[in-house]
Formats: C-alpha cells, sequence, structure tokens
C-alpha cells in the first residue's frame, strides 16, 4: 500500500508530505488542489501504460492531458523542475524532473531516487549520465544488480495497473468502444469509455472473495450486476458485440421485469456508476483505484451508499483514493467505520483550504471507532448546519 506522496513545485505545491491510507477521502473548496493529487499519480501512470520506455514524464495521452510544462510546474518556485514521490513502509521512489522549455508536453526525467527500508539501501539512478539507465515503467531497468529488484518490479506493477476514473465521465451512449488490441494494464479508461468492453472480456474473471455477493456467481460481470441491484434495485444489465464492428452495446434493465433499455433513457446514474463499481470489482488486492466526484448524478442515498461500497473495497485490500464534495459519501464512510467494516486507521480524512498567498493548506480530522471526526474546519461539510442555522434564525 501507497501511504504517503511527496509533491514539489507541481501545480499549486510548493511542497506536499500527504498521508494515504486504504480508503483516502479529499474534500475542500474548488480549486484548492484535490485534484492535482490523483493528477500526480494519474501521470505516472499514463507514462507507465503508453510509452513505458520512456524518459521523461508524459503530460498527455490516454489517461489525462494536462498541457505543457508551464502548466504543471509552479511558476513561482519551480521554475523549471518538479517532483513526485511515493512511500509504501517497506521503500520510497522519488521522481525528480527538470524541463528546460516550458512548452514541452513531456517533462524529462533527472534522477530517480529508490530507498529500500528493510536493507536500509539508498540508490540514487542520473539518467543523463548513463547510457544503459532507460525509464522502463518509470523506474530505471538497471534496478538491476545492486538493488532489489523486487522493490522495482512491486511499485512499477502498483503504478502499471492503476486505475484512475476522472470527473468527466462518459455519459449514456448508442454503442461503445471495443478495445481490439488491450494492453497488459488495460482499465475501463479515465472517462469509464472502456466499461462495456471490460465488462464483456473479463466477465468470468472473479471477484476478490470478501467482496463478492454470495447469493449471485463470482464473476465480474454478475457481481457487478449484483452491485448496481445494490444502488438501484430491479436494476440490471447485458453487454454485448456488435457483430463485424469493433463496437459493444449495453442494455439497461431498471426494474425487475425482462425489458432492457438503451442506456440514453434509463438517466445519467446507473452509466456514471457502472464505470465505478467495474474498476473496484475488477481491481486485485494491492491495486489503486483513484476516482474524482464518485457522487456524480446520484442520488443522497446511493451518495451514502457508494461512501459504504468504497469503504468495502478498500477493506478488501484494494486502495481506494477519491476526491469528493458530498457530505453523504462522508457519512458512508464514517458509517462503514462504526459497523467495523472498516478500520479508523484505514481511513484519511484530508480538507483542503483555499489557496493562501498561492499556498494550499491541508486539515486532516481524525476518526475514531464510532465514526466521529475530532475537527471540523469552517466549510468542512458544514453547509446543512449553515443553512440550517440561517432559517432557524441563529447566528453561525
Amino acid at each position: 500500500m501507497w501511504n504517503r506522496l511527496y509533491l514539489e513545485y507541481f501545480k499549486c505545491f510548493e511542497k506536499l508530505s500527504l498521508s494515504l491510507a486504504p480508503l483516502t477521502l479529499l474534500s475542500g473548496l474548488n480549486s484548492a488542489g484535490k485534484s492535482t493529487v490523483l493528477q500526480a499519480l494519474a501521470l505516472l501512470h499514463q507514462t507507465a501504460k503508453d510509452d513505458e520506455w520512456s524518459k521523461s514524464l508524459l503530460l498527455n495521452g490516454s489517461t489525462i492531458s494536462l498541457g505543457t510544462a508551464s502548466d504543471v510546474i509552479d511558476k513561482i518556485h519551480g521554475r523549471k523542475k518538479m517532483t513526485i514521490g511515493i512511500e509504501t513502509d517497506n521503500y520510497q521512489c522519488i521522481w525528480r524532473m527538470l524541463s528546460e522549455d516550458r512548452a514541452a508536453y513531456a517533462i524529462p526525467f533527472k534522477e530517480i531516487t529508490l530507498t529500500d527500508y528493510i536493507t536500509h539501501q539508498e540508490k540514487s539512478y542520473s539518467i543523463e549520465s548513463s547510457k544503459i539507465i532507460a525509464v522502463r515503467r518509470v523506474l530505471p531497468a538497471a534496478s538491476i544488480d545492486d538493488f532489489p529488484k523486487e522493490v522495482a518490479v512491486h511499485l512499477s506493477n502498483q503504478i502499471s495497473q492503476l486505475t484512475y476514473l476522472g470527473a468527466e465521465r462518459l455519459g449514456p451512449r448508442e454503442t461503445y468502444d471495443l478495445v481490439s488490441s488491450p494492453s497488459k494494464y488495460q482499465t475501463v479508461g479515465s472517462q469509464g469509455e472502456y466499461t462495456p468492453w471490460y465488462l464483456f472480456r473479463y466477465a468470468d474473471k472473479n471477484v476478490t472473495k470478501s467482496l463478492q455477493i454470495s447469493e449471485n456467481p463470482p464473476g465480474l460481470q454478475r457481481q457487478t450486476e449484483a452491485y448496481l441491484n445494490y444502488f438501484f434495485p430491479g436494476a440490471g444489465f447485458v453487454v454485448e458485440p456488435i457483430k463485424n464492428t469493433n463496437l459493444v452495446n449495453l442494455s439497461i434493465r431498471t426494474s425487475q421485469g425482462n425489458e432492457y433499455h438503451r442506456p440514453q433513457n434509463v438517466g445519467y446514474g446507473l452509466t456514471h456508476v457502472l464505470p465505478i463499481l467495474t474498476a473496484c470489482l475488477g481491481a486485485e488486492q494491492g491495486n489503486v483505484v483513484l476516482v474524482e466526484n464518485p457522487e456524480a448524478n446520484l442520488h443522497p442515498t446511493a451518495q451514502a451508499l457508494m461512501g459504504l461500497f468504497l469503504a468495502r473495497v478498500a477493506a478488501s485490500g484494494v486502495q481506494v483514493i477519491l476526491e469528493t464534495h458530498s457530505d453523504h459519501i462522508l457519512n458512508g464512510v464514517r458509517r462503514a467505520v462504526k459497523d467495523k467494516k472498516l478500520l479508523k486507521q484505514q481511513v484519511a480524512f484530508h480538507f483542503f483550504k483555499p489557496r493562501q498567498e498561492d499556498k494550499s493548506e491541508i486539515i486532516s480530522p481524525l476518526i475514531d471507532d464510532n465514526g466521529n471526526l475530532d475537527d471540523w474546519p469552517k466549510d468542512f461539510f458544514d453547509q446543512f448546519d449553515k443553512d440550517a442555522a440561517y432559517f432557524a434564525g441563529w447566528e453561525f
């Protein structure tokens, strides 16, 4: 599991050291840096997936598009450089990047430092100084002869197998693309655009046992349908390839009857929740899933259920990092802790305050065994209380 993220001179952060947990919830006002945290990890994944031999961090690709070096390197303090780091219980990896061209669409790796906390070894690899070092899957291939290979392989696999679901998700469509040549690390897509194909391709892949709804077959497609029914009683779906095309068709049922409908005719909620369910249930223990705005187009009851679902996924061994504006998601997670479905130490809350002098401040409330938080900073899911106080004629 990743337990800490380091950022330096990346977008709004001069320096950031952020604790991570099996379930990490990022909240706060708009443009305070929440999405930036997810984007940093998505960039590493994109580089590993799109060009595993790249010697540069790819800013634009199949997962995310962030523009040029000037868009992501802190203009005031960073100038030309930035850093991304990941830490686990056993090791730390720091990527240092330097761009002489602020209009570049990729930022060259300058140095990669691997630290093994078990053997207390540390090794830095200069990308420029050695021709034998290639950044395969964003790690030096030379890890090699003088450094534990399993460290590099483990982190490489985690980055490559990461799933990122952005805030902009694909809405209902008549048809969906079929991935004709899937990569080893194929996901549902950053917009959920490959969800129907993924459900068809991996229909019989067994879901992690602790996540299985026992009365249903253990395969991904039927387990996903069972969870969809949990959010929308009576819901179901059928995925079928369209002959002689690279397309698949998704039909959705909204009640216990046998009538299936086109996605355009069943509302956005079902098609927006389906990629999240598929990504989480399709993940394996040790994988990382990033989700922005899981509450999108969901009724408050379904939002609370989403919080409970993501807590259950995290408890199964899949690390979940989510960004949300929903107090119902928050309360779903709190309920999971109170019900002992997730331990309090398995959850991290981070509230991003508005920038002060171009810096973001982060407050991290702690949760107890009963789901209570020790701190409710101003603007941290307190709008209901503010409105209630207003209508009651109280000052808040």
